[in-house]
């Protein structure tokens, strides 16, 4: 019997537009593992995971957004997971945030980049740990 594939959120800064080799490295493993990869709808690392997985043409990723439709999504197989329910009556961070907790909940493990300013990212970081879930951190200086 084969185990479940696992569920990965990879989730990043978004001052950071080009991903990291060691990045990379963890998250082609999740993609040799055939893991479902949980991802957000904002630029920077978002953007750039969901492009590099269109480019490689992964189809087992789930873009999830905290409106109807997600700001961004740049596969052409993928799914799509609305927290609109969630997020009704929530403005700004707390609005954005709604996606990234259910990520948390929803993931096994994650893999950040992270330009160690990000408050959004250090939020994800320490909300996986808090959960008692594994997070590979990456870190990149000055955004690039």
């Amino acid at each position: 019997m084969m185990k479940p594939a696992k569920k990965v959120f990879v989730s990043g800064s978004k001052s950071i537009s080009a991903l990291s080799i060691e990045f990379l490295e963890h998250l082609s493993h999740a993609v040799q593992e055939r893991s479902e990869i949980l991802v957000g709808d904002c630029y920077g690392v978002d953007a750039a995971v969901q492009k590099h997985l269109a480019d490689i043409n992964y189809p087992n990723v789930t873009v999830y957004c905290s409106a109807e439709k997600p700001r961004n999504f740049f596969l052409e197989k993928g799914d799509i997971h609305s927290c609109i329910e969630l997020s009704k009556g929530l403005t700004g961070r707390d609005f954005q945030y709604v996606k990234d907790i259910e990520m948390s909940k929803d993931c096994d493990y994650g893999i950040a980049l992270w330009d160690s300013k990000s408050i959004g990212t250090s939020e994800n970081i320490k909300r996986l740990r808090n959960l008692g879930k594994e997070m590979i951190v990456c870190t990149i200086d000055g955004g690039k």
